[in-house]
């Protein structure tokens, strides 16, 4: 199941960021078994008015490579 919630900070403006997340249920708990986040933006833009800056200061995604 995929799900947006809000996430850590913009590095670059302090706008809490949106992140998509991929939510691996069990029918045994009510609580998912793991949370993959697949992507993060920034409402406010900034990982497209700066895409480098975004890079360098953001934490990497699991999938992402330095």
């Amino acid at each position: 199941m995929e799900i947006t919630r809000d996430g850590i900070a913009c590095a670059l403006c302090h706008t809490p960021t949106v992140e998509l997340v991929y939510l691996v249920l069990s029918a045994q708990s009510p609580f998912p078994r793991r949370e993959d986040v697949k992507d993060r933006w920034c409402p406010a833009g900034c990982h497209r008015v700066y895409p480098e800056r975004w890079k360098e200061t953001m934490p990497l995604l699991p999938g992402d490579y330095a």
